[in-house]
């Protein structure tokens, strides 16, 4: 296994539960500071659902999730319910044909929900108390404890070259020569270096966040999503001793310098901010794909016995349980032919 993200420790928790032998690889310390899945909280919802199956989809990592809370003995998630404030008529189509529970609110109800909103989407909201955060660096910190407990081998400041994936043969301390039957590379921003032929499928985007120190009465408050003069503004409330968290997604860049100015007028604009303090602010880089679809597939040359995965566009944490299901029935029973 080629990197310890969230997609990573779930892949090699899946096969160490199936009865695989594993190995973990990453180029930094286990768990990483500096990865992508490294925050205090990540966002999971169906409020951007483009389709009926996307809810399903958040329906059965939501069960994932509470498979990991169950094992670990203690939850990482807090259910704080969320808000919708674009395109509400679409997307609420979409949950009700799917079950989600949702109902339409006023701008009264919205700013009873949001403390401080000074900027109301003109429809009114969605709400939706099925959603909430998921702790993130909490839960990495986990999951190397869980995977360690189960045998895996943590391989941390071990960078892996393309030429060792593509022969299958790796050269370990001490003189080991170690030759898998399966490699499998979840290298996120950095799989189009260790993947060259997948470089011109992905670009790299860093999204850009702040970090506030708030009134207590963000404690209760729901995620927010597509809120602003753009409706492209996204808020994690401060739970569980977490600050808030502000970013919007039309700001996350390919290249270049950022633009902190626009990020701080949206937020302005929406929010009476007087009681906030600034904390920080943080990047996250990730991949996204032309088309907006994963990459999950055999690396060319290999006879299927290298797979990457690749090109979360900026939602990958949430569905993580989702990934390392579907890698484990492709990629382990094609293993398991060839063998």
């Amino acid at each position: 296994m080629v990197g310890a993200g969230i997609n990573g420790l779930w892949i090699a928790w899946r096969f160490l539960r199936a009865g695989w032998q594993v190995t973990l690889a990453d180029a930094g310390p286990l768990p990483n500071p500096a990865a992508a899945s490294w925050d205090q909280h990540r966002l999971i919802h169906p409020l951007g659902a483009e389709s009926e199956a996307d809810v399903h989809a958040i329906e059965a990592a939501m069960g994932g999730w509470a498979e990991l809370w169950s094992r670990l003995g203690h939850s990482h998630y807090r259910q704080t319910g969320g808000l919708l404030g674009g395109r509400i008529e679409a997307r609420s189509i979409f949950l009700g044909a799917a079950g989600w529970p949702c109902q339409r609110v006023g701008r009264a109800s919205l700013a009873a929900l949001v403390p401080g909103l000074r900027r109301h989407p003109e429809s009114g909201g969605l709400w939706t108390p099925r959603a909430g955060v998921l702790l993130a660096d909490r839960i990495v910190a986990d999951m190397v404890w869980l995977i360690d407990g189960l045998g895996c081998r943590l391989l941390p400041h071990r960078p892996v070259l393309e030429d060792e994936i593509r022969e299958g043969r790796f050269l370990l301390d001490r003189g080991e020569r170690f030759q898998p039957d399966l490699v499998i590379v979840a290298a996120g921003a950095g799989t189009g270096e260790v993947v060259r032929e997948l470089a011109p499928r992905l670009a790299g985007v860093d999204q850009t966040m702040f970090y506030f120190s708030a009134p207590q009465a963000w404690e209760r408050a729901p995620l927010l999503i597509d809120f602003g003069p753009r409706d492209t503004l996204w808020v994690a409330p401060p739970v569980a001793g977490t600050m808030l968290k502000l970013a919007a997604t039309d700001l996350a860049v390919s290249n270049g310098p950022f633009d902190n100015d626009a990020l701080s007028d949206r937020i302005a604009e929406t929010f009476r901010t007087n009681e906030w303090r600034f904390v920080r602010q943080a990047r996250c880089r990730y991949c996204r794909t032309a088309d907006g679809m994963r990459i999950l597939e055999p690396v060319k040359g290999t006879d299927q016995r290298v797979w990457v995965v690749a090109g979360c566009n900026g939602g990958g944490f949430k569905l993580a349980p989702l990934v390392a299901d579907t890698v484990l029935h492709h990629a382990a029973g094609r293993a398991e032919i060839l063998a």
